[in-house]
């Protein structure tokens, strides 16, 4: 503190870091890069446990059956769809039904800013089908959501297959403490935001929806289920929800540890586990799987339906079937024992997941790093934005020196107005206001005077807004 009250030695500091400010930003970002690069290597990340109590053990015995009834059942689905040319929902309903399942309806419709040019609309409508299971041990006060999206063509078919597969096998449990919700959802993302938002009664899109006739209680952890393939090779779980959000921790090791116990290949980012951490290969697929995840946060989209949960602070994750050319394969009784053990495991929770982390980055499923280990490299690189104020700062307040017969060595430069600091300001939100605003104002008289497409058009506008933000210096210096 005394080197920082004291003025002569103040101005000392200042003018070093200000002499060897380039320096030490070169120094600061090398540093911050190699610092994130190194987290991939095994002494720097932590060995992924159950923090959670009620989810410590795997001690549970997974009985499900049917998997050949599931695909006989998500065959008929797909050619229900097929007759209907969507989403087959009287089928559904009757089916749940016959489950023993309470079911329900949702339809919405969703006005889009630019149309779908493959059906050249504009407004998506469709229909949410959902079945509760109630639970029959408990006040009814807590739920379990397990859905599947209704996808186009043949996608997804045996998701939903095994997903009434589930709800039947499970309506014969007698030890369930949470309602189960059983959900079928259409336009992927649009549907479930449909859904979430009458069950939690809030309209945050401006989105028109039917509100929901049957609703289970306060829903404490969800998944999302995507297979296209009667045989399995591997289970890719995908955590990267809206705006980067993730849930918690204790619901990945929760997935890898019931892998690791019924012996499905387990991935993430599309990647198996690998033992050789100290081998250059190994290495290398760490930093690749650890990199993936961070891009995919940095796009702010949601990478499956989970990730919409998430915003209402509902622990989600979506886990994916894929068949490729290994060797190993995984049947859908395997994969319906597995979701059994993950959702039996989930109804022991007496609170929500809280006591692992949520901000994390993984370099494989055995292994993580958490935020007090990868923070230090975001702050070397903040840093430098620290340092080049500072510059800044300096050659405002201390202009350059006159000479005996009062001239400056070079032109004075005046401090810095108030209008000098607004313009910059000003132009970048109007900037951000222009893209916002003009691609949607912009496409419908493109597309009337110009041969373009709507896209084209959109992409067109953004251009030109770039364009004319590359004068932005000017127009400051101006």
């Amino acid at each position: 503190m005394g080197l920082l009250s004291d003025p002569n030695r103040r101005r000392a500091l200042i003018s070093l870091l200000t002499r060897l400010n380039a320096p030490i930003c070169v120094l600061c970002y090398f540093a911050g890069v190699c610092w994130f690069m190194g987290l991939a290597f095994e002494p720097f990340t932590l060995r992924t446990y159950m923090s959670e109590n009620a989810m410590g053990s795997t001690m549970v015995e997974e009985r499900f059956p049917s998997g050949e009834r599931a695909l006989a059942t998500g065959r008929e689905f797909a050619a229900h769809k097929k007759k209907v040319g969507g989403m087959p929902v009287d089928w559904l309903v009757k089916t749940m039904q016959a489950r023993g399942l309470e079911v329900f309806t949702q339809s919405f419709s969703r006005t889009l800013p630019f149309p779908d040019e493959n059906k050249e609309r504009y407004i998506v409508k469709g229909t949410n089908v959902y079945g509760i299971l109630r639970a029959p041990r408990a006040p009814r006060t807590e739920a379990l959501v397990l859905s599947a999206p209704c996808s186009p063509g043949d996608n997804n078919n045996q998701a939903v297959g095994l997903l009434l597969g589930l709800a039947h096998y499970f309506r014969s449990q007698i030890f369930w403490a949470k309602d189960i919700i059983f959900l079928v959802n259409e336009h992927d993302l649009i549907g479930m935001q449909a859904w979430l938002e009458s069950y939690h009664h809030t309209n945050t899109t401006g989105m028109d929806w039917s509100p929901l006739q049957g609703r289970g209680g306060s829903i404490q952890a969800a998944l999302s289920l995507e297979l296209s393939s009667d045989v399995i090779t591997s289970f890719d779980i995908v955590l990267e929800g809206l705006n980067g959000q993730l849930p918690n921790l204790d619901l990945a090791n929760l997935f890898y540890a019931f892998c690791q116990k019924i012996g499905v290949l387990c991935t993430i980012q599309g990647k198996l586990q690998r033992n050789d951490w100290d081998s250059v290969s190994g290495y290398s697929h760490a930093v690749q799987t650890m990199m993936l995840m961070v891009m995919k946060q940095a796009s702010g989209r949601p990478w499956g339906d989970h990730g919409l949960f998430l915003r209402y602070h509902i622990e989600a994750a979506t886990v994916k079937g894929i068949n490729s050319f290994r060797q190993y394969k995984t049947d859908v009784t395997t994969i319906g024992r597995l979701l059994e053990g993950i959702f039996r495991k989930l109804n022991n929770l007496l609170e929500r997941l809280h006591q692992s982390y949520f901000f994390y980055l993984m370099p494989s499923l055995s292994h993580f790093v958490s935020i007090g280990y990868y923070m230090p490299a975001f702050g070397l690189l903040a840093v430098i934005l620290l340092l080049r104020a500072l510059d800044l700062w300096v050659q405002f307040a201390n202009p350059p020196a006159v000479t005996a017969d009062g001239v400056a060595d070079i032109e004075r430069q005046s401090s810095p107005g108030v209008l000098s600091v607004l313009t910059p300001l000003v132009i970048s939100h109007l900037t951000g206001a222009a893209l916002y605003f003009l691609p949607t104002r912009f496409q419908e008289t493109a597309v009337e005077h110009f041969p373009v497409s709507e896209t084209e058009a959109v992409v067109l506008t953004a251009i030109a807004v770039y364009t004319a933000g590359l004068a932005l210096p000017h127009n400051t210096h101006r």
